[in-house]
């Protein structure tokens, strides 16, 4: 929708300028160049600043754009004229996707890089239609999931939950690693030298990448790790770095050589996710069998695994070219370490919490 396109592009565009009339040298119109270049970025279809191409997307940017398709469908299908609730979910969703991937498309034809005209307009109906989606159905009061089977009503509650502890416990390790660097964080930005308005243009920088980081950090805590540029590696197990930018945040990166005994600790955020899954997807099901909370809690655990995959897929991309390439979580290994982790660890959660309850009877 043209109203949710023109916000995002106003915001983008509105921290270009700041920039510009604060510090950076040019023009105007450059400076409403780069804001454009920054809403493509956050609409995934990629941005080009001078020879840099960049392919990560800033999901702190982006989840505003999210908020944004959420309130706006919210409020059209409170006055959607459709003679059923379902039917108004799924016309204010078209209307916002259709109009939102073709403001999307057609900007990156006229000033992005037609080569990522598919990924913008994939991403695009992404970023715009499962909020939509969600906003339309919040709005009308109507659940999914209410036709589906009813040991199948809770996963996605329960998945959602798994993914939020994941996330706690990858800012929980994000902030003690920045906590116990502080003193090099600091080195950094006053190297850097930016002044006022460099600093608070890097802060918001860094905070619209602080999903990212989040995702990176979980990563990091289920085993898998994450990458840095090609050849690199951060994991519990083994940390080998190469030349970094001079951004602070990255001063909380560990040390090369072999993981630290204490690093093991955070293995403990993939158990708990896992058995959180257990937990909320049998506590509604009161009759079920030892067997069944089992099988049921392996399956959540699994599938809030597959989840997390996807989200740590969409956290990674490019910040330009050579050592800053290919940054972001190692999917392989986070695809075998995520799935078993949190299913073992339902599995096993679910089938403790149906003997206790049996037990109980």
């Amino acid at each position: 929708m043209a109203v949710t396109a023109a916000a995002g592009w106003v915001l983008a565009a509105g921290f270009a300028v700041v920039g510009w009339l604060t510090s950076v040298p040019g023009t105007l119109l450059d400076a409403l160049g780069v804001g454009t270049q920054l809403w493509l970025l956050g609409n995934g279809a990629g941005a080009t600043l001078g020879a840099t191409r960049i392919t990560l997307i800033p999901w702190g940017l982006t989840a505003i754009f999210a908020l944004l398709h959420f309130q706006v469908a919210g409020y059209a299908a409170r006055r959607s004229r459709a003679e059923t609730d379902l039917a108004a979910v799924f016309s204010v969703t078209g209307v916002m996707v259709g109009g939102y991937v073709l403001a999307v498309t057609a900007t990156t034809l006229l000033a992005g890089d037609p080569a990522q005209l598919l990924r913008a307009a994939v991403l695009s109906a992404l970023i715009a239609g499962l909020p939509a989606a969600a906003g339309a159905a919040h709005a009308l009061g109507l659940d999914p999931a209410e036709r589906w089977p009813d040991w199948a009503r809770p996963l996605p509650r329960a998945v959602i939950a798994a993914q939020l502890t994941l996330l706690i416990g990858g800012a929980g390790l994000l902030v003690s690693s920045l906590a116990l660097a502080w003193g090099q964080v600091g080195g950094l930005i006053d190297a850097l030298a930016p002044g006022v308005p460099g600093n608070i243009a890097l802060l918001v920088l860094q905070l619209a990448f602080a999903p990212n980081l989040i995702v990176w950090a979980a990563s990091f805590a289920l085993g898998a790790g994450f990458s840095f540029g090609p050849g690199t590696v951060v994991s519990p197990a083994d940390t080998d770095l190469g030349l970094l930018p001079a951004i602070p945040v990255l001063a909380g990166l560990p040390d090369e050589g072999p993981g630290r005994p204490e690093q093991l600790a955070w293995l403990a955020v993939g158990i708990v996710a896992g058995a959180v899954a257990a937990w909320l997807v049998n506590r509604a099901r009161p009759e079920a069998r030892p067997d069944q909370t089992c099988l049921v809690g392996g399956l959540a655990g699994a599938l809030a695994g597959l989840v997390f995959v996807a989200i740590a897929w969409a956290c990674s991309g490019d910040l330009g070219q050579a050592r800053l390439s290919g940054i972001g979580p190692r999917l392989p290994e986070l695809a075998v370490l995520a799935v078993s982790t949190l299913g073992l660890s339902g599995l096993l959660v679910g089938l403790g919490y149906g003997l206790v309850r049996q037990l109980r009877r």
